[in-house]
């Protein structure tokens, strides 16, 4: 995630006008750490990190291959404020099933500043408290250039995914170029179901061109409301 710092914090990490948190005094964010946080701070990959795993799939009953759930691919080219970056500030990803259970929701915010009191080191959160609106919300603040496509996965698929995911941590391969964002959710997802011609790289651009270019995704969302609509489908 390349958002340090951007919006010109003071030397006790608030924003001058702003709240705490880098959010409005009244936007709703969960106040459990500060807004910008560097990617080096977030590879402590402990075990609280996924320490809340669902239990998916076959163990639910469902059948091989029938399409239970959704994959959202968040990208966020809205722009950073450094040279040289351009507008590649986010990538994440989160999975909702089709009318399951609260506990089967995934959010994916590698080298991200999304908090929650239910998310570990590992950037991953897991269950009820995954709020595709809060998290899409949270991205609006840098800029209205946020896009959110949905893409119909199978449990297996899921599951995969679900596995990459608790493996790679919450900033992998993370350097002061790349923050980890991308390169994180682009191996979380490459070569699986819709995401089969996806190819690894560490921005947020280039991510979002790939999908656009693609084309396999059955929704998008750019706001909160048509974001709202899509998960009702």
């Amino acid at each position: 995630m390349i958002r340090i710092n951007k919006r010109g914090y003071d030397a006790s990490g608030v924003k001058p006008g702003r709240a705490a948190f880098g959010g409005e005094p009244d936007d709703g964010l969960y106040e459990t750490g500060a807004r910008s946080t560097t990617a080096l701070e977030l590879r402590d990959f402990g075990e609280e990190a996924n320490s809340r795993l669902p239990n998916w799939g076959t163990q639910r009953g469902r059948d091989k291959g029938v399409e239970v759930a959704d994959t959202y691919i968040m990208s966020n080219t809205n722009p950073t404020g450094y040279p040289g970056l351009g507008d590649n500030m986010h990538s994440g990803l989160f999975i909702i099933p089709r009318g399951g259970e609260a506990e089967d929701r995934l959010l994916y915010d590698p080298a991200g500043s999304y908090m929650s009191r239910e998310m570990g080191s590992g950037r991953a959160l897991y269950g009820p408290e995954v709020n595709p609106e809060d998290y899409l919300r949270y991205q609006l603040h840098d800029g209205p250039n946020v896009t959110v496509r949905r893409y119909a996965t199978t449990p297996e698929e899921e599951e995969l995914i679900k596995e990459r995911v608790f493996n790679l941590g919450g900033a992998p391969a993370a350097n002061l170029i790349d923050t980890g964002c991308t390169t994180g959710v682009t191996e979380a997802i490459k070569g699986i179901g819709p995401f089969g011609q996806v190819e690894q790289t560490m921005w947020p651009t280039k991510l979002d061109e790939q999908l656009r270019r693609m084309d396999k995704h059955v929704g998008e969302a750019n706001d909160v409301e048509s974001l709202r609509r899509l998960l009702a489908r």
